[in-house]
């Protein structure tokens, strides 16, 4: 999911003419880091979520042993969850590119 968001955003900025001198490897490499970004404000947020229902150490062990699970128990444990994603998203790309 990570990976796939950064993509998109590099193919908007690239459209908007912002990313004109960046090679493949450059790209790639602006992909990893956007990745890594996105990632770590989506765990920030979904834990803060998540303190209040005691459920931070079930989420952090499906971080660990048993990703493909992750959005189910995201889905069945946060009320909305498909907006409150697309809102860290949003959140993360403010914060990321300013």
């Amino acid at each position: 999911m990570f990976q796939e968001t950064a993509g998109q955003w590099i193919e908007e900025l690239d459209k908007e003419g912002k990313l004109a001198n960046l090679d493949e490897a450059g790209r790639k490499a602006l992909i990893r880091d956007y990745a890594t970004r996105i990632e770590d404000f989506f765990v920030v947020e979904v834990t803060r979520q998540l303190e209040p229902m005691g459920k931070v150490a079930d989420f952090e062990r499906m971080l660990i042993w048993d990703t493909q699970y992750t959005n189910k128990f995201l889905n069945q444990t946060i009320p909305g969850y498909p907006s409150f994603k697309m809102e860290i998203l949003e959140k993360a790309r403010k914060a990321i590119l300013g």
